[in-house]
C-alpha cells in the first residue's frame, strides 16, 4: 500500500478517483462501508470530496454490474 499513500496522481481530481477506486477494488471489498474504510486507510492525505468521488465510482460501477443479466 505504499503507492496508495501519495497524495496526488495527476492534476485531474476525476482521474484521481478513478485511480484509487481501481486500487480499492484490487481488495475486492464485499461491501460499500468496508470499500470506504479501505479508502480512509489507502488514501488519508486525499480530501474527503476525493475519496467520496471515488466510492461514488465504486457504487456505480457496482450497481451496472448487479443489473446486467446473467
Amino acid at each position: 500500500m505504499g503507492q496508495a499513500l501519495l497524495k496526488s496522481r495527476s492534476a485531474n481530481p476525476a482521474a484521481d478517483a478513478v485511480w484509487m477506486a481501481e486500487t480499492v477494488m484490487q481488495y475486492s471489498p464485499a461491501t460499500d462501508s468496508e470499500a470506504l474504510k479501505l479508502l480512509r486507510t489507502s488514501f488519508p492525505d486525499c480530501p474527503l470530496s476525493l475519496r467520496v468521488a471515488a466510492l461514488n465510482l465504486l457504487m456505480r460501477n457496482n450497481r451496472r454490474t448487479a443489473a446486467l443479466p446473467r
